[in-house]
C-alpha cells in the first residue's frame, strides 16, 4: 500500500516550497514541474506517479477530494490530474471551487475518468478544465498532454511577465512627463494619482506661463486600456506647444482640438478641464471640454462652489465649443480638479456632492493631506475600477 503523498525529500518543510523548488534566479535552469494526481484508484495513481517522476517531475498524490484540496492549497502545483469521481466529492466541483480561489484559478486541470459521456466532458470544461482523458489510460498519451499543458502555462506566464514589464516601462515614462509638486514649488499644488492598469488615460499637467500665472490641466482619454496612455503623450506635447501667455485657455483648447482631430483614431477623444490661475490679479479662468466640474473652496469656511460648465470633448468635433468661466479668488482658497473615476461608483456613489463634502472636511489639513485623504476614502470604500486623479491647488 503506497502512502497518500510520496515525496522525493523527507525534509520537505511543511510551510515552504516543495522539494527541489529552485531559487527564483535558477528557475529556468532547474525547473521541475509539480503535479498533483488525485484519483481513488491506487494502481492508476502509482502508474501516473512513476511515469511523471521518470521524466523529472515532482508529484503529490491524493485519493479523496479533501486531501487533494489540502495539498493543492498548501503547495500550488503546475498542473492537476483530477479524477471526476472521488469517494467524498466530485472532481468537477473541486475544479469549479479552485477557479474562485486566488492563485489557484490559473492552474490547468486535466480530468481523468472512466466516464465517456459527452455531458460529463462538457461539465468538466465548463468548470474550468483544460483537458479530459478517458480510462483506461495510455501512459504516453497522459505524459504528452501533461507536457503540452505545462508548456502552455509557462508560455502564458512568460507572456504575462513580459506584458508586466512593458506596463512598468510605460507607467514610468508616463509618470516622468507629469510634473511633481517639488518640481514647480511656485505652483503650490498636490496630486494623488491611482491607475487601474499602472498606465492609463488619466493625465495632468502644470505649466508656468508667466510670473504668478500657472496653468493646471486634468484630462482623461476615452477607454481604460493601455492604448489610451499613448495618447496622453500626444496631449502633453500639444500643451507644451500651445500653453503660453499669448493664447487664452479657450484658445489653447481649440488649438489642441484641431491637432487631435488629425492624429486620434476614430472613437478616441479627451475630456479636459483647464484652469489658468493669475495670483497677481486674483483671477481664475476655467475652460471645460466635457470634463467633471472644478470644485472651489473659499477661505471663508463655506462649503465651496461646484463650477458647472458645458463643453464638447476634445478630438472628436471640428466645431467643438468649450465653455469658459472667469472667477475671482483670494489667498487661502483651494481649487480641485479631478477625473471621473473619483465621482463614480463604486469609488464614490455620492458623486460630486460627496467629493465636495470630503474636501471641505479637509480644509484644516495641509493640501497634501486633504488630497490624499479624499482619494483614500473613495478608493478605500468601494474600490476603484477606473483611474483616479485628484489635483489640488492652494491659491
Amino acid at each position: 500500500m503506497i502512502s497518500e503523498v510520496q515525496i522525493a525529500d523527507s525534509n520537505w518543510p511543511g510551510t515552504e516550497r516543495p522539494p527541489d523548488r529552485p531559487a527564483p534566479a535558477a528557475m529556468a535552469r532547474q525547473y521541475r514541474p509539480l503535479v498533483v494526481v488525485a484519483d481513488d484508484d491506487v494502481v492508476t495513481t502509482q502508474i501516473i506517479e512513476g511515469a511523471l517522476k521518470q521524466i523529472g517531475f515532482r508529484v503529490l498524490t491524493a485519493h479523496d477530494a479533501q486531501s487533494a484540496l489540502a495539498k493543492i492549497r498548501e503547495y500550488p502545483p503546475d498542473l492537476i490530474l483530477l479524477d471526476v469521481s472521488l469517494p467524498d466529492g466530485s472532481g468537477i466541483e473541486i475544479c469549479r471551487q479552485l477557479q474562485g480561489e486566488p492563485g489557484l484559478g490559473q492552474i490547468p486541470v486535466i480530468f481523468i475518468s472512466g466516464h465517456d459521456e459527452l455531458a460529463i466532458k462538457v461539465a468538466g470544461f465548463d468548470a474550468g478544465g483544460v483537458d479530459y482523458i478517458t480510462k483506461p489510460l495510455v501512459v504516453r498519451e497522459v505524459m504528452a498532454r501533461v507536457r503540452t499543458h505545462i508548456r502552455l502555462k509557462r508560455g502564458y506566464e512568460s507572456l504575462a511577465e513580459l506584458q508586466a514589464q512593458h506596463i512598468q516601462k510605460l507607467a514610468a515614462a508616463q509618470e516622468a512627463f507629469m510634473p511633481h509638486p517639488e518640481d514647480i514649488p511656485e505652483a503650490r499644488f498636490q496630486v494623488s494619482f491611482m491607475q487601474v492598469l499602472k498606465a492609463g488615460g488619466d493625465f495632468y499637467d502644470v505649466i508656468p506661463v508667466a510670473e504668478n500665472v500657472i496653468d493646471y490641466v486634468v484630462a482623461d482619454a476615452s477607454g481604460h486600456d493601455l492604448g489610451a496612455s499613448f495618447w496622453t503623450a500626444a496631449l502633453k506635447t500639444l500643451l507644451s506647444e500651445y500653453c503660453n501667455a499669448v493664447n487664452s485657455p479657450r484658445e489653447v483648447l481649440h488649438l489642441v482640438n484641431s491637432a487631435l482631430l488629425r492624429i486620434l483614431p476614430s472613437g478616441v477623444f479627451f475630456t479636459i478641464i483647464y484652469a489658468r490661475l493669475n495670483r497677481a490679479t486674483g483671477q481664475l479662468c476655467l475652460v471645460n471640454a466635457a470634463h467633471p466640474p472644478a470644485i472651489l473652496l473659499p477661505a471663508d469656511g463655506s462649503d465651496g462652489v461646484v463650477v458647472w460648465e458645458e463643453g464638447d470633448v476634445a478630438g472628436a468635433f471640428a466645431d467643438a465649443v468649450f465653455d469658459c468661466r472667469e472667477l475671482s479668488v483670494a489667498p487661502g482658497d483651494r481649487l480641485f480638479l479631478y477625473s471621473d473615476g473619483l465621482i463614480e461608483p463604486p469609488a464614490n456613489p455620492g458623486g460630486v456632492g460627496a467629493l465636495q463634502q470630503m474636501l471641505a472636511c479637509g480644509r484644516e489639513s495641509s493640501l497634501q493631506e486633504a488630497v490624499r485623504r479624499a482619494v483614500g476614502k473613495c478608493c478605500g470604500c468601494g474600490g476603484c475600477e477606473d483611474d483616479v486623479l485628484l489635483l489640488g491647488v492652494d491659491v
